[in-house]
């Protein structure tokens, strides 16, 4: 995604006005570019891909489990034939 920079000045009365809404953690130019964002009805919440990767590792110990058990399976039968 392209963006572009913006730079302007704001009033005291603004900044303060910013710095009660800040998050912890938050600078004021984030605080700020949320608030806008927001206000625009644009999402400004950030893209979470732990799901997806948690199904990932899931999908991949289920299939690296599912080879161990016919390993023992094929294991048992040659020990049963013995």
């Amino acid at each position: 995604m392209v963006s572009k920079q913006f730079s302007f000045r704001l009033s005291d009365e603004v900044v303060e006005w910013l710095e009660g809404l800040q998050l912890e953690g938050e600078s004021l130019n984030q605080t700020a570019q949320r608030i806008l964002t927001k206000s625009a009805g644009l999402s400004t919440e950030p893209l979470s891909t732990s799901v997806d990767i948690k199904s990932l590792v899931k999908q991949e110990v289920e299939a690296s489990l599912g080879e161990v058990r016919s390993q023992l399976e094929e294991l048992r039968g040659k020990s049963i034939a013995r």
